[in-house]
């Protein structure tokens, strides 16, 4: 076992909980934590970091995940991509990002909830949920994916400069437990796998697509690899992940981290 794994592993891990679930008070990612588990084979299929707090979470394109300790869901689940994904990786994303958007809209019914491509999710028109997929392979095998999921439940303060950040409790006025939504997602991202079979995967991806944020809209962009800013209506996501703009009665498709949005 690595020197550094092990010193991870020396965190008190409360016994409490299922067998499948790894709690730590404090790391600096579950997405790390997670990663090394994985690596050095100590990972089940299934298996959930969560920590109450984080002193490095991350997201998309290297971002800081900031949240208040103890009133929010910090959690990596591992899991083995079953052999058809492995043909159509971006469909994980997709997957991901629709069951998470399911579920807020059953447990605050009352809300607006919608995916902002690739995979953050607003709740009336604020951030309150972020995403971050990293695969492990050994050689060319994609042996596992760690799901990255960082939920704003019951924080309701934040950052002045936050203007677009948001909780569960924000939106709806109640209180949620934390571990309750950490096995619920499991089991409903567990299921969705199980189950997963390209050909019927239009469904998700048509679900994917009624949850899609400002679908119909004109937004201003900024194309990252030029820096060119333009206006376009956003059309939909395809099973490829991309997402479909309209500019001047042209369709293209722009592949994930190429696009900042102007909100």
């Amino acid at each position: 076992m690595r020197p550094k794994l092990r010193n991870l592993l020396s965190i008190n891990t409360v016994k409490a909980y299922p067998n499948w679930l790894h709690y730590l008070p404090t790391v600096d990612s579950t997405n790390i934590y997670a990663t090394k588990l994985a690596e050095d084979g100590l990972a089940h299929h299934g298996a959930v970091v969560w920590a109450l707090d984080q002193t490095r979470g991350r997201g998309q394109r290297g971002k800081q995940w900031a949240t208040r300790p103890g009133e929010n869901v910090m959690m990596s689940l591992i899991v083995h991509p079953p052999a058809p994904l492995a043909q159509s990786p971006a469909h994980l994303n997709i997957i991901v990002a629709t069951t998470i958007a399911r579920y807020l809209q059953t447990v605050a019914a009352e809300t607006t909830v919608q995916i902002k491509w690739p995979n953050d999710i607003y709740i009336n028109d604020k951030k309150a949920v972020g995403i971050l997929i990293e695969n492990v392979f050994r050689g060319m095998q994609w042996t596992n994916a760690v799901i990255g999921i960082g939920i704003n439940v019951n924080q309701t303060d934040f950052d002045p400069q936050l203007t677009r950040a948001t909780s569960l409790k924000a939106a709806s006025g109640r209180d949620y437990d934390l571990f309750e939504i950490i096995n619920d997602l499991r089991s409903g991202l567990m299921n969705e796998l199980i189950f997963y079979k390209p050909e019927t995967f239009t469904h998700t991806l048509q679900q994917y697509n009624q949850f899609l944020y400002k679908r119909g809209t004109t937004v201003r962009f900024t194309h990252i690899p030029d820096d060119r800013e333009f206006s376009a209506t956003v059309i939909a996501v395809p099973g490829d992940g991309t997402l479909i703009l309209e500019e001047d009665s042209v369709m293209q498709s722009y592949p994930f981290g190429s696009l900042h949005w102007h909100l």
